[in-house]
């Protein structure tokens, strides 16, 4: 296949692009929950960190912001770049998935929009959310200006932009309303560490000796997923056995060349 060919299949492929802060579990969380999640629903998942062109990175994000089907965003942390995108997103009225770890992350503009607040306390979190987010691709791909905001939808039929008639533009409108007002008695806070500082408070923890449901229960309030906590426990505890082994054997060595020693000095006095 030639290079042009590749380059205009790479051009009619419906990509998500994909908002989010990066480093720490936000990366785990965009390859083994996000990407999957988009690819099962038959779009190409995309992120700021994919572009390595020579043009600048707000130009370049302009241009996959209007080449995507759909935008992806994660609010979690509050990360101004990621506000930034998503209002240029509503700018070209994409439809946006919105997520957060908490609504506190959520400006109060934005909660007339659904969001999917992800629960890491509750078993097998990553699946839920990943099937939550397949079902809002799906609808998005259904009914694509359920998920924008009313304010930068077209009524004119002739506009590239998700058009609807003015009583459905209504309509939308107390719908979202109505979600502002049921999502503004929702409450639900949540610390966080990073996962050097996790990590650190594990091992503290393990040295202490305190059992390990109370280590994943102490640390799941501050972010950590459960599941990562139990990798890190089962990994730290490795660590700290061959540690021993090693300091063990390091010991009884030293005992060994003592014997030894003794010995090659009562066989000298005889």
């Amino acid at each position: 296949m030639s290079i042009s060919k590749l380059k205009k299949k790479e051009k009619t492929i419906e990509i998500c692009f994909v908002i989010m802060p990066f480093g720490g579990y936000l990366d785990d969380y965009y390859q083994s929950i996000y990407c999957p999640a988009i690819q099962n629903e038959g779009l190409k998942p995309h992120r700021a960190d994919d572009l390595y062109r020579p043009s600048t990175i707000v130009t370049d994000i302009w241009h996959y912001t209007k080449r995507s089907k759909i935008i992806l965003a994660d609010l979690t942390h509050k990360n101004p770049n990621v506000f930034y995108e998503l209002g240029l997103a509503h700018a070209l009225a994409k439809p946006a998935i919105l997520l957060a770890e908490s609504m506190d992350d959520v400006p109060f503009d934005l909660r007339a929009l659904r969001v999917l607040v992800y629960d890491k306390n509750i078993p097998d979190w990553g699946k839920v959310l990943k099937e939550k987010i397949q079902a809002s691709i799906r609808e998005i791909l259904t009914t694509p200006s359920s998920s924008v905001l009313p304010a930068f939808l077209d009524t004119k039929d002739t506009s590239p932009k998700p058009t609807i008639t003015p009583v459905e533009k209504d309509l939308l409108e107390l719908k979202q309303q109505m979600e502002l007002l049921r999502e503004s008695f929702r409450q639900n806070t949540t610390s966080q560490i990073e996962p050097e500082e996790a990590r650190s408070r594990i091992e503290r923890y393990l040295m202490q000796g305190m059992p390990t449901s109370a280590i994943i229960h102490r640390l799941e309030r501050l972010g950590p997923p459960r599941q990562w906590i139990i990798s890190e426990i089962e990994e730290i505890q490795r660590r700290l056995r061959n540690s021993e082994l090693s300091l063990f054997n390091q010991i009884e060595s030293k005992k060994v060349t003592k014997k030894i020693a003794k010995k090659k000095i009562k066989a000298k006095k005889k």
